[in-house]
């Protein structure tokens, strides 16, 4: 129950402050409901998982669910399915697969519970910074930001999974500088950190920067005051988490006999197969790092450009911090500000380094970066906190109001909404659906081009090793893709472009449709096996 009809502003206190005492964790479940609503509301108008969207049509969501779907009806990934991210990704598609194989519906709900643990990690870094009271009306705006980029894509990027990962790192590691050093982090949380860097490690390797100042300070600190027990306990906590985080995919590839096809797809390929450029000068290189950083930059201004003054902002904002926090009754900056900062910016430069290390940037890369939006909500919270009566920011009203507003701006912004309340029947996806479900039990096969949704809109989990061509520039694909039409493995074939050359000796040419103006190509052809009915 809301104490003294004082609405949500009840739940930003803490325990026994202004005569209402409420449970930490039950407080915390609250603001986490108040995430999910948030999440919930920006993410229905601008992901393409949403109920409100005939399909997700991004092909890196789609592969991602075809191969959960491949998991669900027992082939191996990497062995039997070719796909170049990260296992876990693959094996959350396949649990949330489980709510609806027909649709996103699934993916939607891990999405929502994805931004809403990086909304309430993002609450928790403005009240470490002494904005609580003004945090709660700050989250649906910065769930909004981000949904709403270029960045966001149509949502389910591996990057959009992973924001909460570094967060909740983010924020363990600062309060543990200012609120219990020079003592040792906690074990649950030192194992915590080392499991979720282990799963940003089985989802996609390149956002590992992040730990690599992380985890030197953390143990720099230590070393400094001559902990070295301390330093190598750590060490010890977090590869243990790292291990209890790869430790399924052990066990699962090894019962399958296929620990080589992992590691060889997951790390060789991506190192070495992913570019299909000539491998640039260090000086070229950096070029190439500076304008895909600016390219991010510039294409997501609604959230990048406030994030990042509000990093820069934060050497200049120390006292009004400061200030905050001793109003608040908690410990401020004096002691741990450098280190604080340091932290944050160390961080920030390590994980775009290693996003865009590669000098080819898609448009996705920089969103892991918005796990730093609270720092752009700071400044305006602070002065929001000066200006205005914490019991106002935080009644119903002005939460609800806040959400809504969240709501309107996501809508106006999302570059997704020319396809919002599309019907299925007008998408290319669901037309070729509607004749390849006429055949019982259909195979299906993407011929020379990501999985556009075609195996979604189908129902169809894949039954060839390489049922879509990737990035990856691997002649054994090509070559295998080829073969499968030239013996008529399956019993539909979709394509666009040139067309296979052995195409005509199994198979018939039964629908075209165009594609969506904004694809890179202008129309798929559907191919039916002469052999069925």
């Amino acid at each position: 129950m809301l104490c003294c009809g004082q609405g949500f502003d009840a739940f930003t206190r803490e325990p026994g402050v202004g005569g209402c005492t409420l449970n930490k964790r039950y407080r915390n479940g609250i603001v986490f409901l108040y995430c999910l609503l948030a999440a919930f509301v920006c993410l229905l108008v601008c992901s393409k998982s949403s109920p409100l969207y005939p399909i997700n049509d991004w092909t890196d969501a789609n592969a991602y669910l075809s191969s959960g779907k491949g998991m669900l009806a027992g082939r191996v990934m990497y062995r039997d399915l070719y796909e170049h991210k990260g296992p876990l990704l693959y094996a959350l598609h396949a649990l949330f697969c489980l709510i609806d194989p027909s649709s996103f519906l699934g993916v939607f709900v891990l999405e929502i519970l994805s931004v809403a643990l990086f909304l309430l990690a993002s609450y928790h870094l403005l009240s470490l910074y002494g904005a609580r009271r003004a945090a709660l009306l700050a989250l649906p705006f910065i769930g909004a930001l981000m949904a709403s980029s270029f960045s966001f894509q149509m949502g389910d990027s591996a990057e959009e999974l992973c924001m909460p990962l570094l967060a909740w790192s983010l924020y363990s590691l600062l309060r543990w500088r200012r609120e219990q050093a020079p003592a040792c982090m906690g074990r649950g949380w030192l194992l915590l950190n080392g499991f979720m860097m282990g799963c940003v490690l089985w989802v996609k390797f390149t956002m590992l920067g992040f730990y690599v100042p992380w985890g030197i300070m953390l143990l720099a600190y230590h070393a400094r005051q001559g902990q070295w027990h301390r330093a190598l306990s750590s060490v010890g906590w977090i590869a243990t988490g790292v291990f209890f985080a790869t430790v399924p995919w052990l066990i699962y590839f090894g019962a399958n006999g296929a620990i080589a096809d992992w590691l060889k797809t997951y790390l060789y390929d991506n190192v070495f197969l992913y570019q299909d450029e000539p491998t640039l000068s260090l000086i070229a290189r950096g070029k190439a790092m500076l304008r895909a950083g600016l390219d991010w930059i510039t294409g997501n201004p609604l959230y990048t450009v406030p994030m990042l003054l509000g990093l820069l902002w934060l050497p200049f904002g120390k006292a009004a911090i400061s200030k905050a926090l001793t109003l608040e009754g908690r410990k401020d900056l004096t002691a741990s500000a450098k280190w604080e900062i340091g932290l944050i910016w160390a961080t920030f430069a390590s994980t775009a380094l290693g996003v865009f290390i590669g000098g080819k940037s898609y448009v996705y890369y920089g969103l892991i970066l918005a796990a730093y939006l609270a720092f752009g909500a700071l400044p305006l919270c602070l002065i929001m906190l000066r200006f205005a009566r914490a019991k106002w920011m935080n009644g119903i009203i002005s939460l609800c109001f806040a959400i809504l507003a969240a709501g309107a701006l996501s809508l106006a912004v999302t570059p997704n909404k020319g396809d919002l309340l599309k019907p299925r029947e007008q998408t290319m996806q669901y037309r070729f659906a509607a004749i390849i479900n006429q055949t019982r039990d259909a195979t299906l096969l993407n011929y020379g081009f990501m999985d556009a949704g075609f195996y979604t809109a189908c129902g169809i989990a894949p039954s060839v090793k390489y049922f879509h061509q990737t990035n990856v520039n691997l002649q054994e694909m090509y070559d295998e893709q080829a073969r499968y039409v030239a013996e008529g493995l399956t019993d539909y074939v979709i394509t666009r472009g040139r067309q296979p050359e052995a195409i005509d000796r199994h198979y018939i040419l039964v629908a075209t449709e165009d594609a969506p103006p904004d694809f890179w190509y202008r129309q798929v052809y559907l191919y039916q096996n002469k052999a069925l009915p």
